[in-house]
């Protein structure tokens, strides 16, 4: 057997049918009587000095949950974690650990931050120092707290589609993410669960009652709207050392710093005797929260298992439905269960399939590849193409994925090379003639959008705006990181409750 008829049929593996039946209409998900909220915290210090106690108000904060049998997530830096082991205070621990606890990054703002690191990483490289710096950092966590660790927190600034990546094929969630759909409260990005919409405010009230209530009254104003709109909402309560700290712990690394223990500087505290305040002002939050018939309070972990299902096939109605709205926008969008990235790929492996056994598949299993490595040109020149070649394009393509796990960025066709959405409009045409029975002898193709576009801008505003995080160098370039969250945008579609 040459190695295309292997080839082929391994593709065989993944088909369900080869017959084309259109899909009844997608139902609507039944209503939620509640909206679930996660409690959630930054944990973070371990600059400040044990003698003044910063790391007795996580432990506080988790203990009045825990009294009042309420949870929440605790997103902890690994640097912080084993700052608490190293100063012994099992107690902490055990108390945080009653809960959800996240990953806040493994070195959170020591340089060079997760973006420092990627700021010059290709993609591939990007993602493989994500996996390693940050697979060790859920590893110890696990070991320091004994729990399962199912999610991270963003840390500031602290971003990259390469750790986006990474924590997918970790299996793993990423709270925080500046990438996400309107609306929505989650969304698959880089093939893990982003969860991006959050309500917060808190970091600074909990220690002075005149401070507090404002923001309580500004909550139970809001909270009906945010629970009859919305599935699920991160209510962030604070990084717990700001609630004693005037200053965030991390100044000392402010503009690129990288200072010893020796010349860590600690922050202005507010008086200890506040903290009593404090500790009344969360109780009475946490009890209000609990009284609430419209929300559910859970947590980031729990979110996970929510907002986890996909679908595992894709129909040839679901691939013809996308690709005729793409060529009829002339543009690269999400449908309700598929990614751009999936249904190319899907478009592609029916297209080589047909070439292989003569008809069109009914069902395929789903392939989640991630969006192509580098920029594609901008413009594709008009070229004219046969369909033999294009089914030789679509098996080029299909062994691109099945090889990196990535779009192609171009394929060769000739002297041409076809970009990445050029290829998805062209194989989108022929799917739609092939599935008519009206193939044409020959095709032209045209420049198309490189990626997807439609819900770049306020991602990449707030993505650009890192840059001006006080932690980060002044003159650290976010250009790479911008341009592989746009390639990435390919693998963007909404994330459903379930």
């Amino acid at each position: 057997m040459n190695n295309r008829c292997l080839r082929l049929a391994a593709l065989a593996l993944l088909v369900m049918g080869f017959a084309a039946p259109r899909s009844p209409g997608q139902s609507a998900p039944p209503p939620q009587a509640k909206m679930l909220l996660v409690i959630n915290f930054d944990v973070e210090d371990y600059t400040t000095p044990a003698s003044e106690g910063i790391d007795d108000i996580p432990k506080w904060l988790a203990e009045i949950m825990s009294e009042e049998s309420v949870t929440g997530t605790f997103y902890v830096i690994g640097e912080k974690a084993r700052s608490l082991e190293q100063r012994g205070r099992r107690d902490v621990i055990a108390a945080m650990a009653r809960h959800d606890i996240g990953s806040h990054t493994n070195f959170g703002s020591i340089h060079p931050t997760v973006t420092e690191t990627l700021e010059k990483a290709d993609w591939a490289g990007g993602v493989q120092s994500m996996l390693e710096r940050e697979s060790a950092g859920f590893r110890e966590l696990e070991r320091i707290f004994g729990v399962p660790i199912a999610t991270m927190g963003r840390h500031g600034g602290s971003y990259g589609p390469q750790l986006v990546a990474a924590l997918a094929k970790l299996g793993k969630g990423f709270s925080g993410s500046p990438v996400g759909l309107p609306g929505r409260t989650a969304a698959w990005f880089c093939n893990a669960l982003n969860f991006s919409f959050q309500y917060g405010g808190y970091d600074d009230v909990f220690w002075q009652d005149d401070l507090f209530e404002p923001a309580f009254e500004k909550l139970k104003a809001e909270l009906p709207e945010l629970a009859r709109t919305h599935e699920a909402v991160s209510f962030f309560c604070g990084h717990p050392t700001k609630i004693r700290s005037k200053q965030f712990w991390d100044f000392n690394y402010y503009a690129g710093k990288n200072p010893p223990p020796s010349e860590w500087k600690t922050p202005p505290l507010r008086p200890l005797e506040s903290m009593a305040t404090a500790q009344k002002n969360f109780r009475r939050l946490v009890r209000w929260l609990k009284s609430r018939d419209d929300i559910e309070i859970t947590t980031f972990r729990a979110l996970m298992g929510h907002f986890s299902r996909q679908k595992e096939t894709i129909t040839a109605a679901e691939l013809g439905d996308m690709a005729a709205l793409a060529l009829k926008t002339n543009t690269l969008s999400p449908s309700a269960d598929f990614s751009p990235a999936e249904a190319f790929a899907g478009l592609a492996e029916s297209i080589a399939v047909f070439h292989g056994r003569g008809a069109l598949p009914g069902e395929l299993k789903t392939v989640r590849p991630f969006g192509p490595p580098e920029m594609p040109e901008a413009g594709t020149p008009h070229v004219r193409l046969g369909l033999n070649e294009i089914f030789g394009l679509a098996e080029k393509a299909i062994d691109d994925i099945l090889r990196t796990g990535a779009l192609p960025s171009t394929l060769a066709a000739g002297s041409s090379h076809l970009g990445t959405g050029s290829l998805f409009a062209l194989f989108g045409a022929v799917y739609l003639d092939l599935a008519a029975g009206r193939p044409q002898a020959v095709y032209d193709v045209a420049p198309f959008e490189p990626y997807p576009r439609s819900h770049e801008k306020g991602c990449l505003d707030l993505i650009q705006g890192y840059k001006s995080w006080p932690v980060h160098r002044p003159d650290l370039d976010m250009a790479r990181i911008l341009e592989y969250t746009k390639l990435q945008l390919w693998t963007l579609k909404p994330a459903h409750r379930g």
